[in-house]
């Protein structure tokens, strides 16, 4: 009887615990950062992925899992990793890229919903993980200002293999979605890039867009750039120096029939490299 509780109280703690490196995994931008971001060898190579959760460049700093992630195919379809990892501050896994093309390395996590209300005298905003329908029986009475936002985030990088190609890139028509005008393998420094945003299918104006690269932890300047999506969803940008990049771009809109939140809260991080001119 001993061994039952103790082991039924290992089993929530564990459950408890996951449950906490979720919610700390979410409150962060989650990217992930290959070994190469292009192969040239003959028959291909193994690449291996750095997955964390962090608001510095490149840091590691918070778990986020890479068991969901996916490997788009230059024709389309869909793999998934080889020898997942999971350590105290990052997630690894491995694959081996052969087929000549482009990949989209994606890794979503699931939509969240949060709702947001006041309570008390003093109109303290307070918060609780429920959607709309799950929010009545959790909310304490004369609540106001009630408001439920689902978040979804896509970290992704793309993965090239000799010549470039463009199947990677087809839209899925759901939330935040970053589509290469310019070819991943073709960024080079001192040169304009140019990206698409989409808001549930759609071309989306407005998206706000920072892109960082590597190495603010030696420098004095973050040395930033950021960019708004135009009215066709558009964004244009020159990264002057050679290196590591993430993009982070972010998007809310109310959603007017959707049963489950009054508004949505998207966003897309992407990793990838310039080149040296």
């Amino acid at each position: 009887m001993l061994n039952k509780k103790i082991n039924t109280l290992v089993v929530l703690c564990s459950i408890l615990a996951g449950s906490m490196l979720s919610s700390v995994a979410n409150a962060h931008p989650r990217w992930v950062l290959p070994s190469h971001f292009t192969i040239s060898k003959e028959g291909g190579d193994w690449l291996t992925f750095d997955v964390t959760a962090s608001h510095g460049t490149f840091v590691m700093d918070k778990p986020a899992g890479s068991e969901t992630a996916q490997i788009i195919m230059p024709d389309g379809r869909q793999e998934r990793p080889d020898f997942v990892l999971r350590g105290k501050r990052r997630s690894v896994f491995d694959f081996f890229f052969s087929e000549e093309g482009t990949h989209r390395v994606q890794i979503n996590n699931v939509p969240g919903y949060v709702t947001h209300y006041k309570a008390g005298k003093r109109d303290t905003v307070k918060r609780i993980r429920a959607n709309k329908v799950e929010r009545s029986n959790l909310l304490p009475e004369a609540s106001r200002d009630i408001s439920t936002t689902v978040m979804f985030t896509r970290a992704e990088t793309y993965i090239t293999v000799g010549k470039p190609s463009e199947k990677a890139f087809p839209l899925e028509g759901k939330f935040l979605e970053l589509q290469p005008i310019t070819k991943p393998a073709d960024i080079v420094a001192t040169e304009p890039v140019r990206f698409q945003f989409f808001f549930n299918g759609k071309a989306q104006t407005g998206v706000k867009a920072e892109i960082t690269r590597d190495g603010t932890l030696y420098r004095n300047q973050q040395d930033q750039i950021d960019v708004v999506s135009d009215e066709q969803g558009f964004i244009e940008f020159t990264p002057e120096i050679a290196g590591r990049y993430i993009l982070k771009a972010s998007h809310t809109d109310k959603l007017a029939d959707s049963p489950l939140a009054d508004k949505m809260n998207a966003n897309v991080h992407l990793t990838f490299e310039a080149i040296l001119p």
